[in-house]
């Protein structure tokens, strides 16, 4: 299956459940949002391939850098680095929970209903099941990496 989606774009991908399809992923970008009948780590494995990166390494480097071993941001570049939010109930065994966010399109982050929301920059609130601290230290950790990326990019 051809790949059409500009992965540059997308502002997050969430981990959906369409009723007659099953487990899909809610696609964000600036100007829209869609869903696609993909798993969030199929999608996530494409963004991935798409950029040429190693999701295996990606966490072992980074992780190690963070101190982190699970949840460890997905740096593919200097402008474009991934955390993982929690956003739904897990359903069933080993159904995904996680979704994904570029941490530069977070414009802010309050509390909703308990837990953390999430206002980006296009204007959506994507509602979480973490708490605002978690959140800000995913973030916190996003932006390490990100430095971390430069940091081993300097040309």
């Amino acid at each position: 299956m051809k790949n059409d989606l500009k992965f540059n774009v997308v502002e997050a991908m969430l981990p959906v459940y369409v009723k007659e399809q099953g487990n899909s992923t809610e696609i964000i970008t600036s100007e829209c949002s869609f869903i696609r009948n993909a798993t969030i780590e199929t999608c996530i494995k494409n963004m991935a391939d798409y950029y040429n990166l190693s999701l295996y390494h990606n966490r072992l480097n980074y992780g190690e850098e963070l101190g982190i071993t699970n949840k460890v941001p997905i740096a593919i570049n200097e402008n474009l680095v991934f955390i993982y939010i929690n956003v739904r109930e897990p359903l069933f065994k080993h159904d995904a929970a996680y979704g994904v966010i570029d941490v530069n399109a977070i414009e802010q982050v309050f509390l909703k209903a308990g837990n953390a929301a999430i206002l980006t920059k296009s204007g959506r609130i994507i509602t979480t099941r973490q708490s605002i601290k978690s959140v800000k230290k995913s973030m916190l950790n996003g932006r390490l990496a990100k430095d971390i990326y430069k940091e081993k990019h300097k040309k």
